[in-house]
């Protein structure tokens, strides 16, 4: 090798090149490529038993994790990882044919760009293509840039002639829906580090950040990652006709209530280390009446994405219960102030006395079965299989579809709402000096990152919290039982679409940090990877973090 540059730039290229749409074919194929491009270099070419396609545990797409290993003296490993499934290109529109040939999307972006930016996001991203230091592409960002450094410090690694400790690289899939790879990956590598002789000292994520500035954000290892609920809201209402509103309760006028109160409500945002998480954002909100007739809709559903530090999954949800039975009173309370200013104006009338109810999903499914019976018992099962069939439907509406049922057979009725986690739960994780194997993967980072900084006269910051959701949660994360109980019994997709053991992920024990490119445009047309410091900072610094560890060990 010449340069750390030249080698992760054309790797991230080629790796960019396939296409790795998650839940494609592409994707699908992904894993396969990377293998028969492995297979020929000297080292697995002499070792093939030391790389592995292996088939993602309850996966539909019939997708693979990749593991390869490189063995040197002594069973101490590091694990480099990272996701190689990316979003859509279709925001590319016109230029969607070169979304992964960065080489021959750059002038076109250019290009386009200069005829047609007008915003300050379009401009920074002309300036930036323009300058010679960003490489476009989808994927190039998130994350197979990262991947690529992570396979040049395998492969010199490889080329060493005297190696001490192991690495093994893993690619997985489908970050960007539900981790099913690195789920799967949690779960196969002790039976993998049994095989393979190997004990997994530490790991290191790949995976890429933002940073719109001068990049003293983006430089910079991370020692845990954020953490990820979705808190679903299943609001029932009271249908009335239009004419007569105060005769019902609008599930639509409970519902905004509920976002109001929520969205980037910076109260509810979760600290630690003295880094705040982002507040709560809404995902989705709309209401569930199927046709349009006179009638005011009786129900609506809404979920939020909510990023946690530390905060446990018992008051993520007695925290969003209690928010959510606050909007409730706040709507029923400018309700009657409205029917009042009414009344007053069009004679004195009847009305009903609403009182609400929040429950959580737990709360739900035992009040349903406990008035259902064999009857609520034989539908959930039928329901259940019939969505399992559906493999279009998302993870937040095969939950609302499972709430919808128990409700009906729980003989509540509105106004009120019912609190649950709609998708799979990512624990957030961090660093425990505490344990000597974490203390001295969080020594390494200290040691190399001032290191290096000093050496290259450039930023690089020890940082506690990785801002994206990441694979990161499923590999170094103690989730406590309580926790995983509380997930269990409030997620309704828990035991069919949704299964995990999380209690696996904590006897695993194997402290994680992420060492990545950053660049700027997540998900957007204008994905970017800021080149100097991904293509040629980053190895050497993941390459120093696992000799430190390895040497150490």
């Amino acid at each position: 090798m010449t340069t750390w540059f030249e080698t992760v730039r054309d790797l991230t290229i080629q790796l960019v090149r396939w296409p790795s749409v998650t839940n494609s074919p592409g994707e699908r194929d992904w894993s396969q490529q990377l293998y028969d491009l492995l297979a020929q270099t000297a080292y697995f070419a002499g070792h093939p038993e030391h790389l592995r396609l292996q088939r993602t545990s309850a996966d539909r797409y019939e997708r693979s994790n990749l593991y390869a290993c490189v063995r040197g003296a002594g069973p101490a490993t590091v694990v480099l990882a990272g996701h190689y499934d990316v979003v859509s290109i279709e925001n590319y529109g016109n230029l969607a044919p070169w979304a992964t040939e960065p080489l021959e999307l750059l002038p076109r972006l250019i290009a386009e760009l200069s005829a047609n930016a007008t915003s300050d996001s379009d401009q920074l991203a002309l300036h930036d293509l323009q300058s010679g230091d960003y490489l476009p592409g989808r994927g190039a960002l998130d994350m197979k840039s990262g991947l690529a450094a992570g396979l040049a410090v395998l492969l010199k690694f490889a080329a060493q002639p005297e190696r001490q400790g192991n690495l093994l690289f893993i690619a997985t899939p489908d970050e960007e829906d539900s981790s099913h790879g690195a789920r799967s990956a949690a779960l196969d590598l002790p039976g993998l580090a049994q095989e393979w002789g190997l004990d997994l000292r530490a790991a290191i994520n790949l995976d890429a950040s933002s940073d719109h500035g001068s990049g003293a954000d983006g430089q910079a290892i991370f020692l845990g990652t954020v953490g990820k609920f979705l808190p679903s809201v299943y609001v029932v209402g009271r249908d009335t006709h239009a004419g007569y509103p105060f005769d019902g309760i609008n599930a639509n006028l409970l519902a905004a209530a509920i976002t109001q109160r929520i969205e980037c409500n910076v109260a509810l945002c979760d600290e630690v280390e003295g880094e705040i998480a982002p507040p709560p954002v809404s995902l989705k909100q709309a209401d569930l009446k199927p046709q349009y007739d006179v009638t005011t809709p009786a129900r609506a559903w809404c979920y939020f994405n909510y990023l946690t530090h530390g905060r446990p999954a018992a008051e993520v949800l007695a925290c969003f219960t209690a928010e959510v039975g606050a909007a409730l009173q706040t709507a029923l309370s400018a309700y009657d102030r409205q029917a009042q200013s009414y009344a007053a104006r069009s004679g004195p009338s009847v009305r009903p006395a609403w009182v609400t109810h929040v429950h959580t999903f737990a709360e739900l499914h035992e009040r349903a079965l406990a008035q259902g019976g064999g009857a609520c018992h034989a539908a959930l099962s039928d329901l259940t299989a019939q969505l399992m069939q559906d493999h279009t439907l998302d993870t937040p509406t095969f939950s609302r579809e499972i709430i919808e049922l128990l409700w009906r057979y729980s003989g509540w009725s509105g106004p009120a709402a019912v609190v649950a986690f709609g998708s799979l739960h990512y624990p957030h994780s961090l660093v425990d000096p505490s344990r000597p194997q974490h203390a001295r993967l969080q020594a390494a980072a200290h040691r190399q990152a001032a290191a290096l900084a000093a050496e290259r006269n450039t930023s690089l910051r020890v940082r506690p919290f990785f801002t994206g959701i990441s694979d990161m949660s499923f590999f170094g994360s103690a989730m406590a039982p309580a926790d995983q109980a509380v997930v269990q019994a409030n997620t309704p997709l828990w035991g069919s679409r949704l299964q995990f053991d999380y209690a696996a992920v904590r006897a695993l024990d194997l402290p994680i940090v992420n060492i990545g490119p950053w660049g700027r445009d997540y998900h957007q047309r204008s994905e970017r990877i800021f080149m100097p410091y991904s293509f040629e900072v980053v190895p050497e610094l993941i390459w120093r973090v696992a000799q430190d560890v390895l040497d150490g060990g």
